[in-house]
């Protein structure tokens, strides 16, 4: 008696909750979502899985690697251009974007095709809300082998 209204409500709450958080498709809807959205902000940081930056707030992962520079706001354009601003910088740091296959590359502007150290956005990582990027690099803990994914979120 009570089990189709039950069944019911799970769906339509299930279809609810799904669209307010709807991911793009393909590197295509994503690159919509990503330039639909003129500014977007540092949400979290994370290197390896750990979390080294949320709530505005840097947090010391003991033994671990910590972020003292972070791009604050980052920007797409469908011109391909990505801009980055560094906390307490005032001119952006200059990159390139572009849509692949199965996924976004963002990658130096100095170079006319992306060679390594880019980041790479999956298009699940994506919504009208927030997005996702990601590296594997050397960089921060020479020789080992980090993996860092920063979060951004629109501002409400």
């Amino acid at each position: 008696m009570y089990l189709p209204k039950i069944l019911t409500f799970v769906l339509i709450l299930s279809t609810a909750l799904m669209a307010c958080n709807k991911t793009a498709k393909d590197p295509v809807e994503a690159s919509e979502k990503l330039t639909g959205n003129p500014k977007w902000f540092i949400d979290e940081i994370y290197a390896n899985d750990a979390p080294v930056f949320k709530d505005g707030k840097l947090i010391e992962q003991f033994g671990g690697i910590s972020f003292e520079r972070y791009m604050e706001t980052v920007s797409f354009t469908k011109d391909g251009s990505f801009s980055g601003y560094f906390i307490g910088d005032s001119k952006p740091m200059l990159l390139k974007w572009r849509v692949n296959p199965k996924n976004i590359t963002v990658f130096s502007a100095d170079t006319a095709a992306a060679k390594g150290g880019e980041w790479n956005i999956d298009p699940k990582d994506v919504s009208d809300e927030s997005f996702s990027m990601k590296t594997q690099s050397t960089a921060y803990n020479y020789p080992q082998m980090t993996k860092v994914e920063l979060k951004f979120k629109k501002q409400k």
